[in-house]
């Protein structure tokens, strides 16, 4: 008898959390705004994405390290094919540690913005204002690929020509000096505001910043 009074307790107990737990759900639970706001990410896209970032990088390794090494004198190639793997070595660190986020994030008129600095606040979910449909991640390593093959293409003016160390210098400060001013944009613009006016690759937003703004 004792033993069924306590079961009786205990579920009059249960019944009264219910509504608590009830409306603690509701509360939770998001808002129709909310989710229309939410980014949807598309697996076809993010695929598809995921193909393209492969390609572009398949384009300078070992694509682009054999076309120059086969270019270059027999006793070069070894140099002249190293060189397209330690830029893109070069590149994926610093795109990685700051320039993505100098580039690709709002803040200073010539420099960027940091909120990204070492790709923190990057989850699987975030996304950029640029392509929404993606993970920014894998938006981020699509940039990354055009920022690695446009240097690895200026190595082949100077083949046989350049120490080894040398060339590492020069293409880390040509990232910055050139290819971050080429994202971030001109003019007092900031990466957010100038990134939209352009196309999405680099190779297409350098093209289309010597014609000027698109109407």
């Amino acid at each position: 008898m004792k033993s069924m009074h306590l079961a009786l307790r205990r579920l009059m107990l249960a019944a009264s959390m219910m509504p608590l737990l009830a409306l603690s759900a509701v509360a939770q639970a998001p808002t129709p705004a909310a989710l229309a706001a939410a980014p949807a990410l598309n697996s076809g896209d993010t695929a598809w994405m995921l193909t393209s970032t492969a390609l572009v990088l398949m384009m300078t390794i070992p694509g682009l390290a054999l076309f120059y090494g086969g270019m270059v004198r027999k006793m070069n190639v070894l140099t002249t094919v190293m060189q397209s793997f330690a830029v893109t070595c070069l590149v994926t660190v610093l795109w990685m540690v700051c320039t993505y986020s100098f580039a690709f994030t709002t803040g200073s008129p010539f420099l960027g913005g940091t909120s990204r600095f070492l790709l923190q606040g990057m989850t699987l979910d975030s996304v950029n204002d640029l392509a929404k449909t993606i993970p920014e991640s894998v938006y981020m390593c699509f940039q990354m690929t055009f920022a690695i093959i446009t240097p690895a293409l200026i190595c082949g003016a100077f083949a046989d020509r350049m120490k080894f160390s040398a060339l590492l210098w020069f293409i880390g400060l040509w990232l910055f000096a050139s290819m971050h001013r080429l994202l971030t944009g001109c003019g007092g613009q900031t990466a957010s505001s100038t990134t939209r006016a352009y196309s999405i690759s680099p190779a297409e937003r350098s093209c289309t910043s010597t014609r000027g703004s698109p109407g």
